[in-house]
């Protein structure tokens, strides 16, 4: 048992030092060097766990999926109105984003790594798909009045969940879920009013729908 418990606190290590290595670098500036580096084990106890960069870059890929699983397994069976359920992901997303480095390396390697490489689904794809999908019945239902692409409002709202930690040191005295929840209330406020058409052009339409 004190060996199990030594081997599942060397994993936990290393996956956190990798987290951080990634999140900083990205994963072509990453090495194992580095992560190593922020702990205090040797080359062969992370190779005891990992293969690879690769490997790393995977499993914590893999964490950021299962992230996303739990969340969209809560919104769907709570069966929100369209705009809830935006308000819901985006705040319950954000928060994990903020408290998880995990799953903010998992954000960052998705955008960065080839897709055959990830394991775990496209994790960036998936929550587009959930935010455009989610603002058209929005938009349907009438819950969302401003004229605009569906797409702008995931964009939108896709920033404010991956941006949100980047904010000045000294904001960070504000409780986290009390900022993010404000941040929702500016938006869905602009959502709900019906405003000047914001209709892309026709080149901007393109470049949306690729």
């Amino acid at each position: 048992m004190v060996k199990q418990e030594r081997a599942r606190r060397t994993y936990e290590a290393i996956l956190d030092a990798a987290a951080e290595e990634f999140v900083s670098l990205g994963y072509a500036r990453t090495t194992l060097g580095g992560v190593i580096a922020h702990t205090d084990l040797t080359k062969g106890a992370l190779y005891g766990h990992f293969s690879s960069k690769e490997d790393l870059a995977r499993t914590l890929v893999r964490h950021g999926a299962a992230v996303w699983a739990r969340l969209l397994a809560d919104i769907d069976s709570a069966r929100l109105a369209p705009l809830t359920a935006l308000r819901t992901l985006t705040v319950s997303l954000a928060l994990e984003v903020w408290a998880d480095v995990r799953v903010r390396a998992a954000f960052r390697l998705a955008s960065e790594m080839p897709g055959d490489s990830l394991t775990g689904g496209p994790l960036l794809t998936e929550v587009w798909c959930f935010l455009v999908h989610h603002t058209r019945r929005a938009q349907e239902s009438g819950e969302i009045r401003m004229r605009c692409s569906a797409e702008a409002v995931a964009q939108i709202l896709l920033s404010l969940v991956l941006g949100f930690q980047h904010v000045p040191r000294a904001q960070r005295e504000v409780p986290v879920k009390d900022r993010i929840e404000e941040l929702w209330v500016v938006v869905a406020t602009a959502l709900r009013s019906p405003g000047p058409s914001t209709d892309p052009s026709p080149g901007a339409r393109a470049m949306l729908e690729r």
